[in-house]
C-alpha cells in the first residue's frame, strides 16, 4: 500500500467515529466512505478507500480497493489489487490483482479468486479460493483448500490441508514442528522444512537479570575495597596521631559554617594549584606530583569531614572516649556517607558538603597555628614565673 493511501486511510478512520451518519465523497474518478457502516454503494471506475467499524464496498471496483475496520467485507470483484485490514476479514468475490490482507481471522472464501499473489497474516486464515499467483501466509493456524498456481511459503505452528488443496510451486513452511505435507498436495521434492525458533521470554529475561548482575559485581567490589581503604587510613591517623584527632574534634564542636566558609577557600586553593603549576616550564615537571598531592589532600579532607561529623552525630548517643569507639564511628560514617552519595542530585552535593568541611577543619588549625597568642596571655605567663 502506497504511503498516500495509506494517509488517506488514517484520515477516514478517524473521520469515521466522528460522524453519527456515513461520509461520501468522489474525486477524480476514486471513491472515499467513512462511517459506522460504510460502503461506496456504486460502481467505482478508479480506486476504493473505505473506513469504518463495517466496510463493505457495494459496487465493484476498477482499480485497487484500500479497506480498513473492525470487520470488512470484500463483496464486490476488484479489478486491481486488494488491501485490507481488521479484526475479521472476509473476501468472497474475485481480485483481479494482488491481496494483502491482515487481521484476527483472515478468510478467502470459494466464492471468491486471486489473479495475482496473496500476503496473508492472522491469527486464523482459511483459504478457500484459488490463487493465481505465490502465497505467503503468516498465522497461528493455517486451512488450505485450493489450488495454488505458484510457491507457497508458511509461517506459524499449525497448517490444515483440505482436499482440494494443490501447490503447483515451492513449498516452503517455517514452524516449531515439522508439518506434513500430503503427496496429493505437492511432491516432496518441492517441499522443504525449517524449524522456527520460538522466543524464550522467560529465558532471556534470565539471561539479562544475570548480564546485569555480573556487570553489578565489580562496582560492588571496587566500592566496598575504596571504603576499606578510607576506612585503614582513618584508623592509622586516630592510632598514630591521637593529639591532632582530638584537637579535629574539638575544632568541629564549634563555628560549623565558619568552618564550611575557609573549606570552600581550602579546596579552591588546592584545585587552582593545578593550572597554577601548569604556568611554567618547572611546573609543567612537578605537575604529576601536585596532581597525586592534590588527590591525596581531598582524600584526607572528606576523610576527616565524614569522621568529624559522625562522631559529632554519634556522641548525641554514646560517648566516643577510646580508638575502638572512633574506629567505629569513623566506620559508621564511611559507610553511611558512601550510600548517601549514591543518591541521585543529592549524593553528589552532599558528598562535597563532606570534602569542604574537612577542608574547612585543615584550614582552622593551620590558622590557629600561625596565629600569636593574646598580648594579655604573654605578660600573664611571666608574672606567673615571677611568683
Amino acid at each position: 500500500m502506497s504511503k498516500l493511501a495509506l494517509a488517506l486511510l488514517m484520515c477516514l478512520i478517524a473521520l469515521g467515529p466522528a460522524q453519527a451518519q456515513e461520509a461520501r465523497f468522489t474525486l477524480g474518478g476514486d471513491s472515499y466512505a467513512a462511517g459506522q457502516s460504510s460502503s461506496i454503494g456504486q460502481a467505482v471506475p478508479r480506486d476504493a478507500f473505505v473506513a469504518g467499524f463495517d466496510t463493505t464496498l457495494g459496487g465493484s471496483v476498477g482499480g485497487d480497493a484500500h479497506m480498513a475496520g473492525f470487520n470488512v467485507t470484500v463483496d464486490q470483484p476488484v479489478q486491481g489489487d486488494l488491501y485490507a485490514a481488521g479484526f475479521s476479514v472476509t473476501i468472497n468475490r474475485p481480485v483481479g490483482g494482488d491481496v494483502t490482507a491482515f487481521g484476527n481471522s483472515v478468510s478467502v472464501q470459494s466464492g471468491a479468486t486471486i489473479a495475482g499473489n496473496a500476503r496473508l497474516s492472522g491469527a486464523s486464515v482459511n483459504v478457500a479460493a484459488p490463487l493465481a499467483g505465490a502465497a505467503l501466509v503468516s498465522a497461528e493456524s493455517l486451512n488450505l483448500n485450493a489450488v495454488v498456481e505458484g510457491d507457497f511459503e508458511f509461517f506459524g505452528n499449525k497448517v490444515v490441508f483440505g482436499p482440494e488443496a494443490r501447490i503447483a510451486g515451492a513449498v516452503r513452511i517455517h514452524a516449531p514442528a515439522e508439518v506434513e505435507v500430503p503427496a496429493s498436495v505437492a511432491p516432496a521434492d518441492k517441499v522443504s522444512f525449517e524449524v522456527l525458533q520460538t522466543a524464550d521470554y522467560a529465558g532471556e529475561a534470565g539471561k539479562t537479570a544475570e548480564h546485569v548482575v555480573r556487570g553489578v559485581w565489580p562496582a560492588v567490589w571496587a566500592v566496598a575495597i575504596w571504603w576499606l581503604a578510607l576506612i585503614v587510613v582513618g584508623a592509622l591517623v586516630i592510632a598514630l596521631l591521637p593529639r591532632a584527632v582530638s584537637t579535629f574534634e574539638e575544632r568541629s564542636s564549634n563555628r560549623s559554617f565558619r568552618t564550611l566558609g575557609l573549606g570552600v577557600l581550602g579546596f579552591a586553593a588546592t584545585l587552582g594549584l593545578v593550572p597554577v603549576t601548569a604556568m611554567t616550564i618547572l611546573g609543567i615537571i612537578l605537575l604529576p606530583f601536585v596532581f597525586v598531592g592534590a588527590f591525596i589532600l581531598c582524600v584526607l579532607a572528606y576523610l576527616a569531614g565524614v569522621y568529624l561529623l559522625a562522631q559529632r552525630a554519634g556522641r548525641t548517643f554514646v560517648k566516643i572516649d577510646t580508638r575502638l569507639k572512633r574506629l567505629g564511628a569513623l566506620a559508621v560514617g564511611v559507610v553511611l556517607a558512601g550510600l548517601i552519595g549514591m543518591l541521585p542530585f543529592l549524593g553528589w552535593l552532599i558528598s562535597l558538603l563532606l570534602l569542604t568541611f574537612g577542608f574547612g577543619i585543615f584550614v582552622r588549625s593551620l590558622a590557629d597555628r600561625s596565629t600569636p597568642a593574646p598580648h594579655s596571655d604573654r605578660e600573664r605567663a611571666p608574672s606567673a614565673k615571677a611568683a
